[in-house]
């Protein structure tokens, strides 16, 4: 019987404790590259319960979403729903940035409930990474602008982000549109969807190869092709995100995360786990 269970970043413990920001508590943050250098990052993978986007205004820098890891330049636009575990692989929190981060509680009437979950760029499995046109990212830029001078007045504030959702939402259907899927693009994401569903109780190659009637080898093939990762590679990355979000993030000791990921034996998860990172959990957890 577990004692905990997975705790996200809240939103006022993330202002708090990444931003250092003491802000009045209201469910919408709007974030520069001035918030970020304030602290030190955050240099593991973690999960928060809340919705987040950033536009990146200069420079490049890497950001891992399970199994699928983004190259961020210039006009970038990166959408992340509650939940979703990411870790930034490279970035060094001072490029110039606008990031947005807010709790579903901001829509009250006339905004049907959980209409948050309608949009397709904040699910499992998205496209967290949009590359903007010109146009579009100054456009987009204008909004962002409006939503910082009116994010003090509540009904403007909130109209202005929903317009901004709806200005994004356009964008991802027309890439969608515009970039029809691959076969091999088609099977990665219905693998990374069973991937996400399942890691916790199925860790085999032929679980996954099965449930997509295709061969271990030809379904390895696609990933190499397309993450550059085989279904064995995918499987443990997804594990390790997991449990170095959980180890940092939560109080649950490691036995606890242990049996919350699937392993049976403590020795088998340690290996693992030290094979990956040079370090035991217990010693990762502490480490800075």
């Amino acid at each position: 019987m577990l004692k905990n269970v997975p705790k996200e970043f809240e939103y006022k413990q993330y202002l708090r404790e990444i931003l250092l920001k003491n802000e009045p508590q209201i469910p919408l943050y709007i974030a520069t590259e001035k918030d970020f250098k304030k602290g030190d990052g955050i240099n593991y993978p973690y999960r928060s319960h809340f919705y987040a986007f950033g536009l990146l205004h200069e420079r490049e820098c890497k950001l891992q979403i399970g199994i699928d890891t983004y190259d961020l330049k210039k006009k970038s636009l990166t959408v992340v729903g509650p939940g979703i575990v990411r870790n930034w692989v490279a970035n060094d929190w001072d490029m110039k940035n606008t990031t947005v981060f807010f709790k579903e509680s901001l829509f009250k009437n006339p905004f049907q409930d959980n209409f948050l979950l309608g949009y397709d760029f904040f699910k499992v499995g998205a496209n967290h990474v949009i590359d903007l046109s010109d146009k579009a990212y100054s456009d987009l830029n204008g909004l962002l602008e409006a939503l910082e001078k009116f994010k003090a007045h509540p009904n403007v504030g909130v109209g202005i982000l929903f317009s901004i959702l709806e200005f994004i939402n356009s964008i991802y259907l027309e890439n969608s549109t515009k970039h029809v899927l691959s076969r091999n693009q088609e099977i990665t994401r219905k693998f990374n969807d069973l991937l996400t569903q399942n890691y916790r109780t199925q860790k085999s190659v032929g679980f996954y190869a099965g449930k997509m009637n295709l061969s271990a080898k030809h379904l390895s093939e696609v990933l190499k092709e397309t993450v550059g990762k085989t279904i064995k590679q995918s499987i443990e990355e997804l594990i390790l995100l997991e449990s170095q979000s959980l180890l940092k993030q939560t109080a649950m000791e490691v036995k606890e995360i242990m049996y919350w990921l699937g392993f049976e034996d403590p020795s088998y998860f340690t290996k693992f786990f030290k094979k990956k990172t040079g370090l035991t959990p217990s010693e990762y957890r502490v480490s800075t």
